[in-house]
C-alpha cells in the first residue's frame, strides 16, 4: 500500500507540473489567436491565417496534453 501511494503522489506531482505549465501556454496561445484575428481585421489575412493555424494547433496540444495526464493520474490511483 505504501508503494502505490507513493507512486500516486509522485504522479500528481507531475500531473500539477504538467498543468501550471500548460496554463502559461494557454496565455501564449489565447495572445496568438488574438493576434491572428486582429490582423484578420485589419485586412492582413494572408498572415493572421499563419496566426490562427498555429494558435489552433498549440490549443489542441494543451488540450491534449492535459488530458493524458488526467488518464495518467487516474491510472495510478491508489485501490
Amino acid at each position: 500500500m505504501k508503494t502505490e501511494k507513493k507512486e500516486y503522489n509522485v504522479a500528481r506531482q507531475e500531473y500539477f507540473e504538467i498543468t501550471k505549465r500548460n496554463r502559461k501556454l494557454a496565455k501564449i496561445d489565447m495572445l496568438i489567436l488574438g493576434t491572428g484575428l486582429l490582423l484578420k481585421y485589419v485586412d492582413k489575412a494572408d498572415i493572421g491565417q499563419h496566426f490562427m493555424v498555429f494558435g489552433m494547433i498549440l490549443l489542441l496540444y494543451v488540450f491534449g496534453s492535459n488530458m493524458m495526464a488526467k488518464s495518467d493520474l487516474r491510472k495510478s490511483e491508489p485501490k
